[in-house]
């Protein structure tokens, strides 16, 4: 008799999970950490249903969703540091707008 190989699936959101992930690392300024938070929302949601019933899904969902978990870390740190920079700029400009060039060493 012949055994029937049951093709499994892969996690329904990983997919979702990794493609916000990705997009929190195209977005950096500003976004970049709400596609991030919003990857690694859709990632513990897929995970808990591969959790719950582990022999219907392939092992390629579990692989998927590592790479969601790293996608979306890098989105966040990225998004985050760019963010400061950007603030830290935007600082640095009002202060050179707002210097006193009444100084004698300034003519």
């Amino acid at each position: 008799m012949e055994e029937q190989k049951v093709k499994k699936q892969i996690v329904p959101g990983a997919f979702s999970a990794m493609f916000w992930g990705i997009s929190s690392i195209m977005a950096m300024y500003m976004f970049g950490w709400v596609a991030s938070i919003v990857g690694f929302s859709k990632r513990s949601a897929a995970l808990k249903l591969y959790e719950e019933n582990p022999s219907m899904y392939s092992e390629k969902s579990l692989s998927i969703l590592r790479t969601a978990k790293t996608c979306s870390m890098i989105g966040l740190f990225v998004s985050i540091f760019s963010t400061i920079i950007l603030v830290l700029y935007i600082v640095f400009m009002v202060w050179m707008a707002t210097r006193n060039y009444y100084s004698p060493y300034y003519y």
